[in-house]
């Protein structure tokens, strides 16, 4: 069962994907909205897009409410956001409030739509592991809600570094370059990692696993697959996969057993949720600088792709194609100056807007040679968001 914030965070989750059929047909939401179990796939992504359009609905105020009355704003904030899916800056000045006001009041509609969501689910027994683990799960799935992966990763081998040493496993590393920030929380994560990890270390030694990813259906793919399959019992396995299911679930995240001939454990695949609704792609020879972007702009649906090296800022740009790229001036080999001209001149990044980020106090100049926006070192998180709020609306 879910706590109320969590169950919050999946119906907003399930509303910024409201037209995303592909998405609404595995969300977690999907098997308690829908009693049709013989349903498709794709029909039910249709009936979740449904539902929650209904319930918007029925927030409709009746022919009594005056029509400049909170109940009025109300229906029209979500309908606005969610349903013609104006950005909420331009929700706010149609509804002539302040910005501020709008995530306020933004918070108390959808909790109401979240209670309206709640009494259409149709909620199933869920396996009994205790009021302890169940405490431990929920502390652990709000503690934090994003996670970059291959740090997780890294920090989980590390923790296992003298088993897998003792057990002969050599981990190895095959990820992509461009692996995202996934909406899974670290340290649920974390575990989840540790205890698939545990599972090969009983299992098997002197053998190599690899970890390797790829991007699909809005979801990073993370499989880890031993070399040498392992003969284990696939039910046992199975049932240690429940809780890990359990604590995935909330983030609308899962797992898969993957067997191999003579149903041998060749490994698992976790299946994570990529949730951001922008890109930003930041250059900065300063480290603590560029943690402080991911620590400001995670949290707000941002994916914060870093570099230090202005060399292979164009690759990058090019691969991944952001919605905006922030440029430090002051870099050794190659500075922000000529990044923003290598940018504005090239015909593939040409449209991409781009804030200069400097203690140099530039921005006439920086606003003249084609940057869209100019930002003061140092920042807070508030002026950092406004600035890209307004460059990414804008575009």
């Amino acid at each position: 069962m879910f706590t109320k914030s969590e169950f919050y965070d999946l119906v907003i989750k399930a509303y910024h994907s409201l037209y995303d059929f592909a998405y609404l047909k595995n969300h977690p939401l999907n098997k308690f909205l829908i009693e049709d179990k013989a349903l498709q796939m794709k029909e039910r992504g249709w009936q979740v897009h449904n539902l929650l359009l209904e319930i918007v609905e029925e927030l409709r105020p009746g022919d009594a409410a005056p029509p400049l009355s909170k109940e009025w704003r109300w229906y029209r904030l979500v309908t606005l956001r969610y349903v013609e899916v104006l950005q909420p800056q331009v929700v706010a000045d149609q509804l002539s409030i302040s910005r501020r006001q709008y995530y306020r009041e933004h918070a108390i509609v959808m909790e109401k739509v979240a209670d309206l969501v709640w009494e259409r689910c149709h909620f199933e027994a869920t396996p009994d592991y205790g009021e302890a683990m169940k405490s431990e799960l929920m502390r652990i799935s709000q503690s934090d809600s994003y996670a970059e992966l291959y740090e997780v990763i890294r920090r989980a081998l590390l923790t296992l570094e003298k088993l897998f040493h003792e057990r002969r496993i050599t981990p190895e590393l095959m990820l992509s370059v461009e692996i995202p920030v996934t909406s899974v929380g670290h340290n649920l994560l974390r575990q989840v990692l540790l205890g698939l990890l545990g599972i090969f270390a009983e299992n098997t030694s002197d053998n190599i696993l690899s970890f390797s990813s790829h991007i699909a259906d809005h979801a990073a793919h993370l499989a880890i697959q031993a070399r040498t399959p392992c003969l284990v019992d696939p039910e046992a396995i199975e049932s240690q996969l429940r809780i890990f299911r359990e604590m995935l679930l909330v983030a609308r995240a899962d797992v898969t057993l993957l067997l191999g001939a003579e149903a041998k454990l060749t490994g698992f695949e976790l299946v994570l949720p990529i949730d951001y609704d922008a890109t930003v792609v930041v250059v900065d020879d300063n480290e603590d600088a560029l943690a402080l972007y991911r620590r400001f702009l995670t949290p707000h649906r941002y994916q914060v792709i870093s570099t230090t090296n202005a060399n292979e800022v164009l690759s990058l740009v090019l691969k991944t194609y952001p919605d905006v790229i922030i440029l430090d001036l002051m870099m050794p080999n190659q500075d922000g100056w000529d990044l923003l001209q290598l940018f504005s001149n090239h015909p593939e990044t040409a449209a991409i807007p781009i804030v200069i980020c400097s203690v140099l106090k530039q921005q006439q100049l920086a606003l003249s040679m084609g940057a869209k926006a100019f930002l003061e070192k140092p920042f807070n998180e508030e002026t950092l968001l406004a600035t890209l709020n307004e460059v990414v609306v804008a575009e």
